[in-house]
């Protein structure tokens, strides 16, 4: 079958916007000072990742940063260290490779040191005294993607701009696009009649970092990846939408504890607020073991107790009902408890686990029992020269998860923030990569997601007869997927990935006996100054 990516006539490139690209396609993008933060979803992150899986004999001179709480901070990163490239076995290489050649600016590497192949200035960069130092990136980002009757292009694709400012301590970032975003005509004047190209950010913010990176802040809109998974997490995934917020940070260095507190408004007039903090500890070099706690609640403003995390949500609800005993109502919270564990058995294989709990009843069956979990194995090697790469994740999530009674939805803009299939689903889903080398890889990936008829807007109202969470509602949705793609990055201002597959679909919609099939396909494009 002929797969025909059908681009819209106003997003189809022009001679200009051809020059563009063919002026910033062999460059290095404008990495980052050392105390940016590495967004949540960069590909890198999948590099950091299949280190921690081969163990710290891999090239990672200290233990690497907690994977588990992400954004990440450049300055973490380049604190993990490395041995040189060229002394470690191909897997640990190719990642090493990857990574070096995006940090080169910020590690100071010696010109003659071979570790940094494939960079190239900055669009502009500028380091004065005192130890400030201003950046601008600039870059062509997006994906686009059709099916059998449609073709789009995926939220975020456009024209991006980074900006950065560092005055010691301190740093003020902003990230711009101009280009497709969800739903834009909705809530803003489009670029072009009909389409949904606007200006926006979805990653702006001020930082705050001490001495060692011991503490820190971050105050602005970011995303926020909480957990060991790698598709998406439970409580706070990369998956759900952009929050603006307050995090502060801690690190305990000789307990290997890490520490996050979590404020963020997610309906600004409706006064809908969200609570949350985390608790990382590396037991062991090859086991990680996480604590999350999540609370939605309502003010007109972040409440302090919840703001500084330092106790457990019900503790800070029955504070605030003791103040004000006449709006027990008003007060109540929404609160979902995560525990999480990732435990390195070889070097080159490890198991994750976690487990959400949102309600569950000991003494009486009349409210239903509201959970989620997900099981996961990676692994990575070597194989003549090069590496190979794979996992697989089975995640399910009962009945009425994240949905509230009384209007406290673990949810923004109509999304998840956990999992993205929302509450009544099952999805499972395996992958490999074969990475040639630094610049090449042969990836394929297969998944089938059950959903159910439950909801984010059906939640459970008490009263109502008793319902066995952990079987599915109606009639289930399933859905089959398999892709196969090659990625070229040869470089780290330039990674073009190309793919197609082909989706199966049963009761579609929730209606017995409608089918869909089709293929699929899909091209991600990543040119950055």
């Amino acid at each position: 079958m002929l797969i025909r990516l059908a681009i819209p006539r106003a997003l189809r490139p022009s001679r200009w916007a051809l020059g563009f690209l063919v002026g910033i396609a062999g460059s290095l993008p404008a990495g980052a000072t050392p105390l940016e933060f590495l967004s949540v979803g960069d590909p890198l992150e999948s590099e950091l990742r299949v280190l921690d899986v081969l163990g710290s004999g891999a090239g990672a001179a200290r233990r690497l940063p907690h994977l588990g709480i992400r954004p990440l901070q450049i300055r973490e990163i380049l604190d993990a260290g490395a041995e040189p490239a060229n002394d470690l076995a191909p897997p640990a290489r190719i990642s090493w490779a990857r990574l070096d050649r995006w940090l080169a600016r910020d590690r100071d590497l010696p010109a003659d040191s071979g570790r940094a192949v494939g960079t190239s200035p900055r669009i502009l960069q500028r380091v004065f005294d005192e130890d400030q130092r201003f950046e601008l990136s600039l870059g062509l980002e997006g994906r686009g993607e059709v099916t059998k009757n449609d073709s789009r292009f995926v939220s975020g694709s456009g024209l991006h701009g980074r900006v950065a400012f560092q005055s010691g301590a301190w740093l003020a970032y902003a990230h711009l696009l101009a280009g497709q975003i969800e739903g834009a005509r909705s809530f803003a004047d489009p670029i072009v009649a009909g389409e949904d190209l606007i200006v926006f950010s979805e990653e702006s913010y001020v930082g705050y970092t001490g001495p060692g990176a011991r503490l820190a802040f971050q105050f602005g809109r970011s995303r926020w990846h909480w957990g060991p998974g790698d598709e998406a997490s439970l409580i706070l995934s990369k998956t759900s939408e952009p929050l603006t917020g307050l995090a502060l940070r801690a690190r305990i260095e000789p307990m290997r504890l890490d520490v996050v507190a979590l404020s963020a408004t997610l309906d600004a007039s409706a006064g809908e607020q969200l609570a949350a903090h985390r608790f990382e500890w590396q037991a062991l070099d090859g086991l990680r073991i996480g604590i999350s706690e999540a609370a939605r609640y309502r003010s007109s403003s972040w409440q302090p107790a919840y703001l500084v995390g330092v106790l457990p949500y019900v503790i800070v609800q029955r504070l605030l009902t003791q103040d004000e005993p006449d709006s027990v109502g008003a007060l109540r919270n929404n609160v979902l408890f995560g525990f999480d564990v990732a435990w390195r058995l070889a070097p080159g294989n490890r198991l994750y686990g976690e487990a959400a709990l949102d309600d569950l009843h000991s003494r009486t069956n009349d409210n239903p029992h509201k959970y989620a979990y997900q099981l996961g194995w990676e692994g990575a090697g070597g194989w003549a020269g090069t590496r190979l790469t794979w996992g697989a994740e089975y995640t399910r999530l009962t009945r009425f998860v994240y949905t509230s009674f009384f209007g406290r939805d673990f949810e923004s803009h109509d999304r998840p923030l956990g999992f993205p299939t929302g509450p009544d689903s099952r999805r499972v889903r395996a992958h490999g990569a074969w990475d040639l080398s630094a610049e090449w890889q042969i990836a394929a990936a297969a998944a089938r997601t059950d959903r159910g008829e439950n909801a984010l807007d059906e939640p459970f109202l008490p009263g109502s007869p008793a319902v066995r969470t952990h079987e599915f509602e109606g009639v289930v949705e399933e859905t089959r997927e398999l892709e196969v793609g090659v990625r070229y990055w040869p470089m780290s201002g330039v990674d073009l990935a190309l793919s197609g597959g082909y989706r199966w679909i049963d009761d579609a919609g929730h209606v017995p006996g409608a089918r869909s099939r089709g293929a699929t396909g899909a091209l991600s494009v990543r040119l950055v100054r």
